[in-house]
């Protein structure tokens, strides 16, 4: 198809129409010589698209009978390779009959598939983004009236071209009432300055339907010193709404972020800076806004985290889209250190990505967590001396008061002994028994201690 711009001459008669230029068919459609049977075969036709050989012959017949001595047509032909080629021809009568019918003329053929395309693209970008033209041409007083507009008005807006072209106020009919001071000072500057043109208004259809639109265009100096101004206009309806729903939807997380009673920010991936912060962040760590925006995310570690927090950051820009919490420790302003549970969540801010953090406070909880730790492990402990080193005593104590019950049998000696590891057992036990007690005195001062700490901390 490179020869798409390449002209062939060509020449037809009465007798045979159909063209006959032998480097048109070698080069643009691919058939080795003129003998090549798949060309010159009765089924020559075939070689045509569907109903483009009738279309062909219908349009040859009606320019014969025609007054119009010229001929063009377009038509799909296909070529060797079996694909299909848009091949347009042009001509000129240059014989005719005693009828003044033209018998024979001269012409040329050109292959315009790769045109045809981008044509064919063209219309479908031009319907898809509803273009229209409007040219505005400055008075003999410089006020700018209608010279054109394009037929897309009538499709998109509901009004007849011809309407504005008449309409002395062409404005009324172009834009909302409350847009038309803008529109007017803004093609008033255009015109002033030779300047680009470029405006958004609102277009209110017959059916009451408001239309968003977008204009932009340059003016130019034409050659009898008029200026004119060719503006391309834009339905952009659909980008305004998703934009207005989109800064709804800004607004409303906007809100959620900063009225939520946990600590929140936003951070940068790379850099680790603070994006923006939530007011009970700045509350529970102490530190302005402003200070919050010159600090990154290891200004509120302690220096033993950091290595933790350099490890967690490695994972997360590997995998962006990750979710994940987990327990850290963080410093206040003032040095207090919290242990608190993050939750990690990715989210585009300001068009960056980045990572939004929500932090849970649960330096209490871990408080009471350890003191109940403690205090298992000193339940744990007089359990085990009361299984173990009390029962000792006690079982020799029982032995020997029964020992006693049988008196008679004793003698003054053997009493003496008795009596002296009664008293033994006895003693070790209340040894044993001020120990469990002091275990549990011990444990419930720690547990003051902490509920003292946890009051002072709030």
């Amino acid at each position: 198809m490179g020869t798409q711009n390449k002209y062939y001459g060509w020449r037809w008669d009465e007798e045979d129409p159909i063209f006959k230029n032998l480097e048109y068919i070698q080069n643009v459609l691919g058939y080795v010589e003129p003998c090549d049977q798949s060309f010159t075969s009765n089924s020559f036709k075939e070689l045509f698209y569907p109903g483009d050989f009738e279309l062909l012959q219908k349009s040859w017949k009606e320019y014969k009978k025609g007054t119009n001595h010229s001929f063009e047509i377009s038509y799909r032909f296909k070529h060797k390779d079996g694909s299909w080629r848009w091949i347009k021809e042009s001509g000129l009568a240059n014989e005719f009959s005693n009828s003044n019918n033209p018998i024979g003329g001269i012409g040329t053929i050109q292959e315009v598939t790769n045109k045809r395309k981008k044509n064919t693209q063209l219309k479908s970008i031009l319907k898809n983004v509803s273009i229209i033209i409007l040219r505005l041409r400055q008075d003999s007083k410089d006020n700018p009236k209608v010279e054109y507009i394009s037929e897309e008005a009538l499709k998109h807006w509901n009004i007849p071209c011809k309407t504005l072209l008449k309409d002395e106020d062409y404005l009324r009919n172009l834009a909302h009432k409350d847009d038309l001071g803008r529109i007017r000072s803004t093609l008033g500057n255009s015109f002033a300055k030779m300047e680009f043109f470029e405006c958004q208004w609102r277009v209110v259809s017959k059916e009451d339907k408001i239309i968003w639109c977008q204009g932009v265009g340059t003016p130019i100096k034409d050659k009898d010193g008029s200026c004119f101004l060719d503006i391309v206009i834009t339905d952009i309806t659909k980008e305004k709404l998703y934009t207005e729903q989109l800064m709804v939807s800004e607004e409303k997380y906007h809100s959620l972020f900063q009225h939520s009673p946990q600590p929140s920010w936003v951070y940068d991936l790379e850099s680790l800076s603070f994006l923006n912060v939530n007011t009970a962040a700045i509350e529970k760590y102490g530190y302005s806004k402003d200070e919050f925006m010159c600090m990154t995310l290891a200004d509120i570690r302690p220096k033993c985290e950091l290595t933790n927090l350099e490890k967690q950051v490695q994972k997360t820009r590997k995998n962006y889209l990750n979710l994940f919490d987990g327990h850290f420790k963080h410093i206040t302003k003032k040095g207090e250190i919290l242990t608190v549970h993050l939750y990690s969540s990715p989210i585009t801010y300001n068009g960056q990505k980045c990572r939004q953090i929500i932090a849970i406070d649960i330096s209490e909880k871990m408080k009471y967590l350890k003191f109940i730790e403690n205090q298992n492990k000193s339940l744990k402990k007089i359990g085990w001396m009361q299984s173990h080193e009390l029962r000792a005593p006690l079982v020799r104590l029982m032995g020997l008061i029964n020992l006693l019950t049988d008196h008679d049998s004793i003698c003054q000696e053997d009493r003496h002994y008795i009596n002296t590891e009664i008293i033994n057992s006895a003693n070790e036990m209340d040894i044993m028994t001020k120990n469990m007690a002091k275990i549990i005195n011990d444990t419930q001062l720690k547990e003051k201690k902490n509920d003292l700490q946890i009051i002072a901390d709030r």
